[in-house]
């Protein structure tokens, strides 16, 4: 009786470890498919490539990023793209002009995507951005155009990438929606991609099939908040402008009497101008200015006038430490602030102008 008992639970504790065996080997089965359908599958697909740029980005990782979009082909794209919609819905441009503009974009097409490149590459690897320096060719307004401005007016520092909405393959090509949003207005948007398998069967985009649609439902907002901020904050530029303007005349005309040199009550009469006038005027303007509600849209336009402010203000100073150390490298660091802020001015002036021509249209710099 013990011993039939004894077999019954032998064959019972063998049945339980067959079972576990069983479920061991479904489970290594289970995963070893997941993990050769991931590799040998999914990251041949286009939904995968297209999530593969964004964690890319998120990571610093240059390298993939280029592996997942083809830049050249993508960008030139978007260069033609953003250049024919900016000129398409300016009305202040005639016919002809629309054509010279349309040769001038091109001649300046291989400098202008050298320059997008650079600033792209380098905030992918630093997660900042920056703009070209030293020798570059976009550096400024060397081109004849404001790069800073075509940059803002490309909306590309401001995308966010959201989630992969669908793909759908025909042969070695693809389209895949990619929702994403605009960081300042927060405006969604279904970015269609279009991408191509390359011969190791990764998936590159080639370029974004909609992206003056993109450009279009941004502008639309921006210029009308651009346009609501300016009225709100039209007499307080107004007004302390005449104010700065008034001490710039009285102090162009202490500088001419006294040719440039700076001493006894001429100097006394600027630095006194300087930091009891213009610096407090620059201050309060900008106090006022900040108490004014800003439009999403109107945020780049807001923070240029806070940069030139700080810009002007810090200019003024080093000027006053000029005067009254007679130090020349004071003076030379006032005219490299004062350039700076002069390079900010032109791009408010450009915003203002182009908005005031066509309110609810996209501008071109």
């Amino acid at each position: 009786m013990e011993s039939r008992t004894l077999q019954t639970r032998l064959r019972q504790r063998r049945d339980q470890e067959k079972k576990k065996a069983l479920l061991i080997l479904l489970a290594f089965a289970l995963v070893l498919g997941l993990w050769l359908w991931y590799y040998f599958v999914y990251t041949r697909t286009p939904e995968y490539a297209a999530r593969s740029v964004a964690e890319a980005c998120a990571r610093h990782d240059s390298a993939a990023v280029q592996r997942y979009v083809n830049l050249d082909r993508t960008l030139s794209r978007a260069y033609d793209d953003l250049t024919d919609d900016m000129l398409r819905y300016d009305a202040a441009l005639t016919a002809e002009n629309k054509v010279q503009y349309e040769q001038f974009y091109d001649v300046i097409k291989p400098q202008m995507l050298a320059g997008i490149r650079e600033v792209l590459m380098r905030y992918i690897e630093t997660g900042e951005w920056t703009l070209p320096q030293g020798t570059s060719m976009t550096k400024g307004r060397q081109l004849g155009i404001d790069f800073e401005r075509f940059l803002e007016r490309s909306q590309i520092r401001n995308i966010e990438y959201i989630n992969v909405e669908s793909a759908h393959v025909v042969g070695d090509t693809a389209d895949v929606q990619v929702s994403i949003r605009d960081r300042v207005t927060e405006i969604p948007f279904s970015l269609r991609l279009r991408m191509e398998r390359a011969q190791d069967g990764h998936w590159q985009v080639i370029r974004m099939e909609n992206y003056k649609l993109y450009l279009d439902a941004l502008a639309t907002r921006q210029n009308q908040d651009i346009a609501d901020y300016i009225a709100a904050t039209y007499d307080i530029v107004s007004s302390y402008n005449q104010m700065l303007e008034s001490q710039r005349a009285r102090f162009s005309a202490l500088a001419r009497q006294a040719h440039g040199v700076f001493y006894g009550d001429t100097a006394d009469a600027v630095a006194a101008l300087i930091e009891n006038e213009t610096i407090p005027t620059l201050k309060e303007r900008q106090n006022q200015l900040d108490a004014i509600a800003i439009p999403r849209g109107a945020a780049y336009l807001a923070n240029l006038r806070h940069t030139s402010t700080d810009l002007s203000i810090a200019a003024w100073t080093h000027y006053l430490k000029g005067i009254t150390t007679g130090e020349n490298e004071e003076y030379n660091t006032a005219e490299t602030l004062l350039k700076q802020e002069l390079e900010i001015e032109l791009r408010i002036t450009d915003i203002i102008q182009h908005n005031t021509v066509s309110q609810a249209l996209p501008d071109i710099p």
